[in-house]
């Protein structure tokens, strides 16, 4: 190595380092390393997404892999094996299935919504007693009602056309005379008469949500390659990661600096069991929820029922936010219009309640002590703050990941910087922050 000149001996320190032998340059090279590498990462999605969701996957998997071969004996690739078949067989094949039917579910339910607001509106509006009897007739046919036996109402032999209960009460409220004006009356002929104006595009918006899902599906099948190419590659990454999965920790701490590798070592052991805990149990949990209020709604009447189910399956990864699944199922189930017990009042607010308690029950007394426990190490008002916080900075990411980075967040903050800060309070530290020079 060539001695530097008098010259350059003589310049101050700073003076004779690199560009990027300076710490502050470092740390901003080392940012923008990091962004570069997120945007490459970004621009390669056909292959990183795949990469990502492998490890993920590997990760959930990995206890229960860790199980089957120290318990049964089965080699990891067996193993593994077993566990991409089985999920293709018991919970892609019939998911598929479910929410095909969800949604074919969905595109009739808003086509009977439209002829039903249709039919009460021209019947609550005809010049007639007759003319309204006629139009009631003729929905009880389109319906599969035969003549003079209208749904449920004609138990003591009055024959007298009658729409289904919820309808019928639509059409009793907007026929009320004005001396015994219903209370609903006006607001109900607000919307009956922007709905009649507007027939077109509310029929179009009604069985929107199902057929833009079905365009998505036959698009999907249109692009199969692509599809099937990626849902390869994430399996062709998942199977090898998860038969490597000890290696790839080995290798991950062999990146780690000498220095606080154990400390450091320590704290992820403690992150993983947090994280782990949450993402495993409570995505565990929203599977089971997802069955539970899936064949609830469905038992009780409530259409697209296996669509309504997981989405509120979903919201239940937050404590209580489940209860939004209460309205809506009650608001469906009374539009559905059913005849019989399951459209009567009492059914139509009851049973979805019901539907809530009984899935809220197994939640707090049966699938979070079975499976998460106290694994988040955190409150339910702090959980449902971190949640609620996460859901309105980064949306539905934000709460996926708002409450296992709080549980990180408190233990860095039990771990590192409040043992500082109670040095820095009892005068034996010269600040705070846990930063040692």
């Amino acid at each position: 190595m060539t001695e530097p000149g008098p010259a350059r001996r003589s310049l101050p320190e700073w003076a004779r380092l690199h560009l990027w032998q300076m710490q502050p340059v470092r740390d901003v090279l080392l940012g923008l390393s990091v962004f570069a590498l997120i945007w490459v990462g970004q621009k390669t999605s056909v292959v990183t997404v795949p990469l990502l969701l492998a490890v993920l996957l590997a990760y959930l998997f990995e206890p229960l892999i860790a199980w089957l071969v120290g318990r049964i004996g089965m080699s990891r690739r067996v193993a593994v094996g077993g566990i991409i078949a089985s999920a293709v067989m018991f919970v892609a094949v019939p998911a598929v299935l479910a929410l095909t039917f969800g949604v074919a579910q969905l595109v009739l339910f808003g086509s009977r919504t439209v002829d039903n607001i249709v039919s009460v509106q021209a019947a609550a509006t005809a010049g007639s007693p007759e003319e309204s009897g006629q139009i009631i007739r003729e929905w009880n046919r389109r319906h599969g009602w035969p003549e003079g036996a209208s749904p449920g109402f004609d138990l003591e032999g009055d024959a007298e056309p009658r729409f289904s209960p919820s309808w019928q009460w639509v059409y009793e409220q907007l026929t009320a005379p004005d001396s015994e004006q219903a209370p609903f009356r006006d607001a109900l002929q607000a919307g009956m008469e922007w709905v009649d104006d507007n027939q077109e595009q509310v029929a179009t918006t009604a069985a929107n949500f199902g057929i833009e899902t079905v365009n998505r599906v036959l698009g999907w099948v249109g692009a199969a390659f692509g599809l099937g190419f990626m849902a390869f590659v994430t399996l062709f990454f998942f199977f090898f990661m998860s038969t490597e999965w000890v290696k790839v920790k080995g290798f991950g701490t062999k990146l780690l600096p000498d220095n606080n590798r154990d400390r450091i070592v320590e704290l992820l052991q403690k992150f993983d069991g947090v994280i782990s805990g949450f993402i495993r149990g409570r995505l565990t949990i929203a599977f089971l929820q997802a069955i539970v209020f899936s064949f609830g709604y469905f038992l009780i009447g409530v259409p697209g029922a296996f669509l309504l189910g997981p989405a509120v399956a979903v919201l239940s990864i937050v404590p209580y936010l489940a209860l939004v699944g209460v309205p809506v199922s009650i608001a469906l189930l009374w539009l559905e219009g059913h005849t019989g017990v399951r459209g009567a009042w009492w059914w139509v607010v009851g049973a979805p309640l019901a539907v809530y308690f009984i899935g809220q029950a197994l939640d707090d007394y049966v699938f979070t002590p079975l499976i998460q426990g106290k694994s988040t190490g955190m409150d339910t008002p702090t959980i449902l703050f971190a949640s609620l916080a996460g859901g309105a900075l980064f949306g539905v990411f934000g709460l996926l990941i708002a409450i296992p980075i709080a549980a990180c967040v408190k233990i860095l903050v039990q771990e590192i910087f409040w043992p500082r800060f109670k040095e820095w309070a009892e005068g034996r530290a010269g600040d705070p922050l846990p930063i040692k020079d």
